[in-house]
């Protein structure tokens, strides 16, 4: 675990945006999948992260929220008790604590973690109460976070309060990186190396592997931040704070007893964005790797997939599966950009497999619905909103070409619209698939103006509900038609793939054959 820091941070902290690499070309330095969302959902109306205020470094008269009387000793019992539910394993709270005995051990050890954590379970009670509540404790958050990422070393409370908050920061903030969860657990990351909390998940290869409840407790967050900045490395394209050497410290967690399904499918999540961020971060256009990128890329994925077979035949794989369809659309994206603009072509079969993986986790998504979904991490809402924004752009851009091919074009709007309808049914309006399914709606109208959906059965005022299989979905139709023109997204600046203008995607190939046509 030595080495951590990357040699473009070795000597200072992290900057929040490290530089893109110089073979990147300047408009595609921003066509990262959550930056891409980001600047879409910050074009949609109503989409604000709260005002930030001015810090000052006056001295702090309340040691917590609920001694300043911003959250009722009830209230924080009841929130405390929904994030126990839902969200306690991500930072190991112990099962058979009672919320009144966790709540009283928070508070006393930290203000960050309390914050936190009734920030997340705010924004799943009702509406009223997260308008209310959730705004300063977001302000409290960030300035009790500021001043915790320099000091050292950190309890474990700052390691849960940081995962916390990168785990579900574009519900926090109600904005895509309204906390920068890249930073966040790149700093989460250092500091673990001086805490004596972390010491037996730092320590070499032994043969002793007999750990303690809290070593593997440690071990679990060690492993949850280590995915969280993954992810976020991958969706911002941003340099990753680890290596090798530390991906298989998460990996030797899978020896010691009793892994549950949970953290199982966390390790394998690790090694799985491990692969992405390497294919997809890491890569140098002018090497000769390039040409085999893709196929490269697609062995790894591959070789991933069989060695967690078992897990895929387990309950929760849908999460596994969505995330192995991910690393195919965006290797087919990166192999895309890395070939020179003038000799790339889209061929049939590539549009094909990119619709079909879009398709996958768009279905996967709503096909497995259940009562944990509203509580799902923010990334699964970032993936399938990528892979909605994706369809929709390949649909406008290749839509006479996918006819001539005999792909259903209009199942596949159908398709969005279903997925806009289904994001607007989970948790509060305050809930992230809300403010992504904003997203994806003005960029559906905007591309897919044409569209026309069978026609709807009106139930309530602003519910439509679709004759041919019952899909709900709230009518865009009566906030897109106004004249808030800062609802009808721009084009995404600096986004080749993304790019509305169609002359910016790569060219049909006009030497495919009748039978490439087919399909």
């Amino acid at each position: 675990m030595r080495g951590v820091v990357s040699p473009t941070a070795s000597n200072r902290p992290p900057l929040p945006r490290l530089q893109a690499p110089q073979n990147l070309r300047e408009e595609e330095k921003d066509s990262a999948p959550v930056l891409l969302i980001r600047d879409a959902a910050a074009h949609a109306g109503g989409v604000q992260s709260p005002k930030q205020q001015v810090q000052t470094n006056q001295p702090r008269r309340y040691s917590d929220v609920i001694s300043s009387g911003l959250v009722s000793l009830k209230t924080a019992h009841m929130l405390m008790s929904l994030f126990h539910v839902h969200y306690g394993r991500w930072v190991k709270f112990a099962e058979d604590l009672t919320a009144e005995t966790l709540l009283l051990q928070v508070r006393e050890r930290s203000p960050l973690l309390l914050c936190s954590i009734l920030l997340i379970a705010v924004r799943h009670t009702t509406q009223e109460l997260a308008d209310d509540l959730a705004p300063p404790l977001y302000e409290e958050a960030r300035s009790l976070v500021a001043p915790a990422l320099l000091t050292v070393p950190q309890t474990t409370e700052f390691f849960q309060a940081a995962l916390i908050l990168s785990l579900w920061s574009t519900t926090i903030g109600q904005v895509p990186l309204s906390i920068d969860s890249w930073l966040l657990t790149g700093y989460a990351i250092q500091q673990s190396l001086a805490s004596p909390y972390f010491n037996r998940v730092c320590q070499e290869v032994q043969q002793d592997l007999s750990v303690s409840r809290a070593d593997l407790d440690a071990w679990c967050i060690w492993n949850h931040l280590c995915v969280a900045h993954l992810q976020y490395c991958v969706g911002t394209r941003r340099q990753a704070l680890l290596n090798q050497a530390q991906i298989n410290q998460c990996l030797r967690f899978l020896e010691s007893d009793n892994v549950t399904n949970f953290e199982a499918r966390m390790v394998a999540e690790v090694q799985l964005y491990w692969i992405i961020y390497e294919k997809y971060i890491c890569y140098d256009s002018d090497s000769a790797e390039v040409v085999d990128s893709t196929d490269s890329t697609t062995r790894a994925l591959q070789e991933w997939q069989r060695d967690w077979a078992g897990l895929f035949n387990q309950p929760r794989s849908q999460f596994l599966q969505m995330g192995f369809h991910f690393a195919h659309l965006l290797a087919h994206c990166q192999s895309l950009k890395s070939t020179p603009r003038a000799t790339v072509v889209m061929r049939l079969p590539l549009l094909i497999e990119m619709i079909r993986l879009a398709k996958s986790i768009i279905s996967l998504a709503m096909d497995t619905t259940d009562e944990r979904t509203r509580h799902l991490t923010d990334h699964i809402y970032h993936v399938i909103t990528f892979s909605a924004l994706t369809l929709c752009r390949l649909v406008h851009t290749y839509e006479s070409k996918l006819r001539a091919a005999r792909q259903d074009i209009e199942a596949l709007d159908l398709l969005v619209m279903r997925l806009i309808g289904w994001l607007k049914t989970i948790g509060l309006p305050c809930h992230a698939a809300h403010i992504l399914g904003d997203a994806v709606s003005a960029q559906f109208k905007k591309l897919r103006p044409n569209f026309q959906p069978e026609p709807p059965q009106v139930t309530d005022p602003g519910i439509i509900i679709g004759v041919s299989d019952g899909t709900s979905w709230p009518d865009d139709r009566r906030v897109l038609s106004n004249d808030n023109n800062n609802f009808m997204y721009p084009d995404f600046i600096g986004s080749e793939l993304f790019d509305v203008d169609a002359s910016s995607w790569p060219q049909w190939d006009m030497m495919l054959s009748d039978a490439d046509m087919s399909v």
